[in-house]
C-alpha cells in the first residue's frame, strides 16, 4: 500500500479517535483490577464513616405506642344491626387517626409537659397508624428518652379520649363515637438507627464512590492511563517499557547496565522497527515526544547502546539543541558539536566523539540562539546522508513537539520517526496535536514507543526474566 495512504489512514484514525473512544466490558474489568487497592481504601473509609456515625453520632431514639379503640354505640334505630355499628367505628377510626394530630390535642400534652418537649417537637415525633377494616388506631411517640416517649403516648391518648368526651353538639365537632384505650402505652423500645441498615448502606455507598472515582481518574483523564488507550490511537506500538527498565529521575543520566535481561526490552524495539520496513530498512531514525519527561532521550540513547552490543555500526545525534542531554549519557564534553561543524568552526574528524561503549556521537557543542537556521541548513542534510552511508544507523535525538518545531524539520532528513509516549505523563490532546503535525508535515511515523508503564501493564508483551548466571 501507498505511503501517503497509510499516513492518511492513520491520520484519519487519530482524528476519529479524538472524538469517541468506546468503553468495553473487559475495559470495565481491567480498570477494577488496576485499581482494587484504590476502591479498597475507598470503601473501606466510607463503611467507617458510616460505622462512627451510626454508633457515635447518631443519637438513638425510642418509641412508645398506645392503641386507642373506637366504638360507635347503639341506639334504637341501629340495635338490630350490630354490623352497621361496627362499620360506623371503622368509618371512624380514620377520623380518629387524624384529629390526633390537631393542635386542640397536642396543645394541651405539650404545655403539660413543656419541661420535656416543644409542641413542634411533638408534633414531628407523633404519627398514628389506622386500618379500614379495624376499629384500632395506634398513637406512636418517638423522643430521644424512652420513658418520655412512654408519658407522651399515653397523655395524647388521655387527652383524645377526654376530647371525644367533651365535645358537644355546639361545638361542631362533636364526635359520635366512644374512645377507650385499648393497649397503655410501650416503654423503651427501640426505634431508631436501624444499624445494620445503616451498614449494609456505608458498604454500598463506598462500592458507589469507590467505582465512581475509579471511573473518573480512568476514562475522564486528559493522560493515557494505560497501554490500551495508546492503542487507539491507530497507530503501531512498536514496544512498552516498564519503569523497572527505565530511569525515571531527570538527573540520572545513565545507560543501561550490560546485561541480557536488559537488553531485551530493547532488541525487541529494534526488531519491530526492523520488520516495519523489511524491503527498505530504516537507518536513520528519529526519536521525540509530544513533551517533556517522556524519557525520549533516555530511549534513544540506550537504544543506540543496544545496536551496538549486536555490533551494529552507530552513531548518535543530539540535535535538541535547547536542552541537550545526550552527552551526558555517554560521558563525554558537549563542546565541539554540530553548531560548532554547521558555521565551519570544526571539522567532520573533530565534530565525531568516540566513546568506550562503541557508540559515536555528535553532540550539540555550544548555545545557539536561532536553531531553526542551522536545522534547515543543507550541510546539515549532507551531514546526515554521509553518515547514512558510513553507519548502520544514525539515530537522532530530538525536541519534544509542543516545546517547538525543531522535530517536524528535522523529521524531513529521516526514514522514521520513533514516538515516545510516557503513561499518566503528556495531555491527550497534546499527543493527538503532535502526532498530526509530524503526519501533516509528511514525516514517516514508524509507530509508537510507550515508557512509564506499569509492570502490570505490559501492553500484552512478555517479559521473560532472566535469571543472574552462577
Amino acid at each position: 500500500m501507498d505511503n501517503n495512504v497509510n499516513k492518511l489512514n492513520t491520520n484519519n484514525s487519530i482524528n476519529n479517535n479524538n472524538q469517541s473512544s468506546a468503553i468495553t466490558l473487559g475495559d470495565i474489568v481491567r480498570v477494577i483490577k488496576r485499581n482494587w487497592i484504590l476502591m479498597a481504601i475507598v470503601t473501606v473509609i466510607v463503611f467507617a464513616l458510616g460505622a462512627i456515625y451510626t454508633f457515635g453520632i447518631k443519637k438513638p431514639t425510642y418509641k412508645s405506642t398506645v392503641t386507642l379503640k373506637v366504638e360507635v354505640p347503639l341506639t334504637n334505630e341501629t340495635s338490630s344491626d350490630v354490623n352497621n355499628s361496627l362499620n360506623a367505628a371503622k368509618s371512624y377510626s380514620a377520623s380518629v387517626s387524624q384529629f390526633v394530630k390537631f393542635g386542640v390535642i397536642l396543645e394541651p400534652v405539650s404545655n403539660s409537659h413543656s419541661d420535656i418537649i416543644t409542641l413542634e417537637g411533638l408534633k414531628k415525633g407523633t404519627t398514628t397508624t389506622f386500618s379500614n377494616t379495624s376499629i384500632f388506631v395506634g398513637i406512636t411517640v418517638e423522643d430521644e428518652n424512652g420513658k418520655n416517649a412512654e408519658v407522651l403516648a399515653q397523655a395524647i391518648a388521655e387527652e383524645v379520649i377526654k376530647y371525644s368526651k367533651d365535645s358537644t353538639d355546639d361545638t361542631k365537632n362533636k364526635m359520635l363515637c366512644t374512645i377507650s384505650i385499648a393497649d397503655k402505652a410501650t416503654a423503651n423500645v427501640y426505634a431508631s438507627p436501624n444499624k445494620t441498615l445503616y451498614l449494609i448502606v456505608s458498604a454500598l455507598a463506598g462500592i458507589v464512590l469507590a467505582l465512581v472515582i475509579v471511573f473518573l481518574k480512568e476514562f475522564a483523564s486528559s493522560k493515557f492511563k494505560t497501554t490500551d488507550e495508546i492503542d487507539s490511537l491507530g497507530l503501531p506500538v512498536l514496544n512498552t517499557l516498564p519503569d523497572n527498565k527505565l530511569k525515571n529521575k531527570e538527573d540520572e543520566k545513565t545507560l543501561l547496565e550490560p546485561s541480557v535481561k536488559n537488553f531485551e526490552p530493547y532488541n525487541r524495539l529494534i526488531s519491530n522497527i526492523k520488520f516495519a520496513n523489511v524491503d527498505n530498512p530504516y537507518k536513520v531514525i528519529m526519536f521525540t515526544s509530544s513533551i517533556m519527561n517522556e524519557l525520549k532521550t533516555t530511549v534513544s540513547s540506550n537504544f543506540a547502546f543496544t545496536l551496538s552490543h549486536n555490533e551494529k555500526k552507530v552513531i548518535i545525534i543530539d540535535l535538541d539543541t535547547r536542552k541537550p542531554s545526550v552527552h551526558k549519557y555517554f560521558n563525554i564534553p558537549k563542546e565541539k558539536g554540530i553548531v560548532e561543524y554547521l558555521d565551519g568552526s570544526i571539522t567532520l574528524e573533530e565534530l565525531i566523539k568516540h566513546t568506550n561503549v562503541n557508540v559515536d556521537v555528535i553532540t550539540v557543542g555550544k548555545n545557539v540562539v536561532n536553531p531553526i537556521t542551522l536545522l534547515e541548513s543543507e550541510k546539515l542534510k549532507d551531514l546526515i546522508n554521509n553518515l547514512k552511508e558510513k553507519y548502520d544507523y544514525v539515530v537522532i535525538d530530538t525536541p519534544p513537539l509542543m516545546a517547538c518545531n525543531d522535530a517536524t524539520i528535522i523529521s524531513k532528513l529521516c526514514d522514521g520517526v520513533v514516538f515516545n509516549i510516557a503513561i499518566n505523563q503528556g495531555k491527550k490532546k497534546e499527543i493527538k496535536a503532535s502526532l498530526n503535525q509530524l503526519i501533516e508535515n509528511d514525516a514517516n511515523v514508524i509507530g509508537i514507543n510507550i515508557t512509564k508503564a506499569s509492570i502490570k501493564d505490559k501492553g500484552g508483551y512478555y517479559y521473560y526474566e532472566y535469571g543472574d548466571e552462577k
